[in-house]
């Protein structure tokens, strides 16, 4: 973690099931006493012409990874890390910054269905880093995901 910014990690969906998404948000907070300028993850939405399939979200996400500004990964219980899944944007939006003052924060939320290839129920750990080498947040959760249930709720 930088000096300043605090990162934390909270699931937003309320049961995660495996096959339904499983929606995430990190809250970065400036705890210093001063500003910090981040780069702003505010990147748009996908073009038209390149046909993006997944969620607004995911494409802010991906062109977040691409630029090395964020980092997620998702391990199972006994360590081993779940395969990345979802398209990369394949476009080049410029990247602005943003000036976070003291005691203010900013969200990212994200599907991690969307970005993981989540075959199995269990406990998994998420790492979630968000900025440069000189400004960042970093923040983790372990959390459950329950067995898929069939429409008797079985």
């Amino acid at each position: 973690m930088s000096a300043s910014l605090v990162g934390r990690l909270a699931l937003t969906t309320e049961q995660p099931m495996l096959g339904a998404p499983l929606w995430v948000q990190m809250t970065i907070t400036n705890n210093a006493d001063q500003a910090v300028t981040i780069v702003n993850p505010e990147v748009g939405i996908p073009p038209a012409d390149l046909k993006w399939r997944a969620s607004n979200e995911a494409y802010q996400m991906a062109v977040l990874m691409s630029f090395g500004l964020l980092q997620i990964s998702l391990k199972e219980l006994a360590g081993a890390e779940v395969e990345r899944q979802g398209a990369m944007p394949w476009v080049t939006p410029l990247l602005g910054k943003r000036t976070l003052p003291p005691q203010a924060s900013m969200t990212l939320d994200f599907d991690l269905t969307e970005l993981f290839a989540i075959h199995q129920a269990g406990r998994y750990d998420i790492q979630v880093r968000y900025g440069d080498d000189s400004v960042y947040a970093d923040a983790t959760l372990t959390c459950e995901i329950m067995p898929h249930r069939n429409v008797a709720g079985v």
